[in-house]
């Protein structure tokens, strides 16, 4: 694919983007995605990944357009920025390994005058050579420095990895389509109340720690019940659980702006109705942790 390819794309995209009101993520993505097009380093750089966001992209216009389908529509548009962000991350290598590669070129070339001219002077450039052998020493010393600092930053890259995974882990969240989601299930909460039980402070600590040793995360908390009572009781009976959770954090430090709490009631059920067990299920708050490149997990 080549970078007209790009461009007759963009006219197409260019034409669907006037013709309907979109989600907030998908008007975000085609933002996204007109960057891209516009950065010459990406679609020369990374071509076959750039038509990859392009095809995505087109795919969520074309399902907006023709069916409405919103949550399908963010999916395609959360896919459409990690294919960009991939094209923008290929991009980058490649340009530095351009550049390394020139720059070990150059190099190279100078090293080659330098003998040929330290082989034609000979003795008469003795002292030359014995200075330009303390410059290369001195910037081999600096390029063993600067390597080192790189494998010392990507140790702590991968050291960070490591432990959110083992956070993760503790926390018992499961990764979903949504993000990292921790449920916790109705032991929170006396029956049918909101305020939360004394025992329960020890789950919600861990969740505080996870979010005070991680001060980019931002979450998102649901409430949910089973299918006793009318609609309109348990959406807030749910609201005020998610509250109740929500002011628990804050209460242990973390800041509001970080969190989002909402009561669904009895949408969503995990389990069957029919039963206690299933019901009990169903009585639960979820909390979603947003991606850490700064976008909230997609909304049911």
């Amino acid at each position: 694919m080549n970078r007209l390819n790009v461009l007759g794309s963009a006219a197409l995209l260019t034409f669907i983007f006037g013709c309907a009101t979109v989600p907030s993520a998908l008007e975000q993505a085609r933002q996204n995605y007109q960057r891209m097009q516009a950065d010459p380093q990406i679609t020369d750089n990374a071509p076959v990944a750039a038509y990859e966001a392009s095809q995505t992209m087109k795919r969520a216009d074309q399902t907006w357009k023709e069916s409405g389908d919103e949550a399908e529509a963010t999916h395609l548009a959360y896919l459409t920025d990690k294919r960009i962000q991939i094209a923008r991350e290929n991009a980058r290598q490649k340009v530095a390994e351009t550049e390394a590669q020139k720059l070990k070129q150059e190099r190279e070339k100078i090293v080659l005058e330098t003998r040929t001219r330290e082989a034609e002077r000979a003795k008469q450039l003795a002292e030359s050579r014995a200075n330009e052998a303390q410059a290369a020493q001195r910037e081999a010393q600096a390029r063993a420095q600067e390597t080192q600092e790189a494998q010392k930053r990507a140790e702590a890259a991968s050291d960070r990895a490591r432990e959110l995974e083992k956070q993760f882990a503790e926390l018992k969240a499961k990764q979903t389509e949504r993000g990292f989601e921790l449920t916790l299930s109705d032991v929170l909460f006396d029956f049918d109340k909101a305020s939360l039980k004394p025992g329960s402070s020890r789950s919600l600590a861990n969740v505080a720690r996870f979010l005070t040793e991680n001060p980019d995360r931002m979450i998102t908390i649901e409430g949910y019940t089973d299918n006793r009572g009318s609609d309109a009781y348990n959406r807030d009976l749910s609201q005020k659980r998610a509250d109740a959770v929500r002011d628990f954090l804050v209460q242990n430090g973390i800041s509001a702006d970080r969190i989002s709490a909402r009561g669904l009631g009895e949408d969503y059920p995990v389990a069957s109705n029919d039963t206690e067990s299933g019901r009990q299920q169903n009585r639960r708050v979820q909390i979603i942790i947003m991606n850490d490149d700064g976008r909230r997990a997609r909304q049911y």
